[in-house]
């Protein structure tokens, strides 16, 4: 009976509860819980117990208050020291999930400032083009436009620890209207997004790591049967994308990773580091096609 107390204790209430910050709900939880089983306990020690086993002990009433303290008092002394255990080792992986995240955070920014062009110079340079072929070209204005704006959020948003959801989206739109503008009508791209991003937020640029990549594997051919469909879906605090392009015919997966898998490796870790158990990634891919479906819990912040 102590051992079932402890077990619900540790792996369904901590776990559950007092581990995702739920406490009074934990407690509300536990006082009942505690006092239920300290009755089942004082009936299996009157019913059991003392009557085949300690027959010489006298038996006393199942609601007695000093033999009922007693039991409360034994059951929370037996739970008290693998709980402190717990909490122990949760806050030792907390500690060295944060310390692995720092180190993260720092080696790609240290990554960054080397591979890093001057930005003002090329933000001049873009600036100087969209003036020249604003009225002459507007097509092509719009995509240095757009271009402007893919640079300056990798840029100013990368070291940001969570982006507006509106954003990375917007981010989104402006790589696929670049990858439109480049392709014309030898690929069939549909975009759609369900739900209200407002007042979202959510790490940058990992929505971006997957579209990449249904990209970069979803090159056009004379045939011009290739496509990409990206759909976004944003349910309270829930964003769902599926991302699914047609697959190149004779490569196999480990060609479709290519150099692109070292990026998505990188995302997945990332995942694993910031979002824990709080996010859901399958990978799947046949011959026609390549998927990826991606859940993960935003952050949501009022207005």
């Amino acid at each position: 009976m102590r051992v079932l107390f402890v077990t619900i204790v540790l792996e369904v209430m901590v776990e559950q509860f007092l581990f995702k910050k739920k406490v009074w709900l934990f407690i509300l939880i536990y006082i009942p819980l505690i006092l239920s089983f300290a009755v089942i306990q004082r009936w299996l020690d009157n019913t059991f117990i003392l009557e085949y086993f300690l027959t010489h002990w006298q038996k006393e009433p199942l609601l007695s208050i000093s033999p009922y303290i007693y039991s409360v008092i034994k059951l929370q002394f037996v739970v008290t020291i693998p709980f402190s255990v717990k909490l122990f080792y949760n806050w030792v992986t907390e500690q060295h999930r944060s310390m692995r995240m720092a180190e993260e955070k720092t080696q790609a920014e240290l990554i960054i400032l080397r591979n890093q062009f001057h930005p003002h110079f090329i933000f001049n340079v873009l600036n100087t083009l969209y003036a020249k072929t604003v009225f002459t070209s507007p097509e092509s204005a719009e995509i240095i436009s757009r271009m402007s704006s893919l640079l300056r959020f990798s840029i100013y948003e990368i070291n940001t620890r969570l982006i507006p959801l509106e954003k990375e989206i917007q981010y989104l739109e402006d790589y696929i209207s670049l990858q439109k503008a480049r392709f014309e009508h030898r690929q069939q791209i549909s975009f759609h997004i369900d739900g209200q991003p407002e007042n979202k937020y959510l790490e940058p640029f990992i929505l971006m790591a997957f579209v990449e990549n249904s990209f970069k594997h979803c090159m056009p051919n004379e045939h011009g049967d290739n496509w990409i469909t990206i759909s976004i879906s944003i349910q309270q605090e829930w964003l769902t994308a599926k991302i699914e392009n047609s697959a190149i015919k004779g490569y196999s997966g480990q060609q479709l990773s290519g150099s692109g898998g070292v990026g998505l490796e990188n995302v997945k870790r990332r995942l694993n580091l910031i979002y824990g158990e709080q996010y859901t990634l399958k990978i799947t891919q046949d011959e026609d096609s390549y998927f990826v479906y991606l859940k993960l819990k935003l952050e949501a912040h009022d207005a």
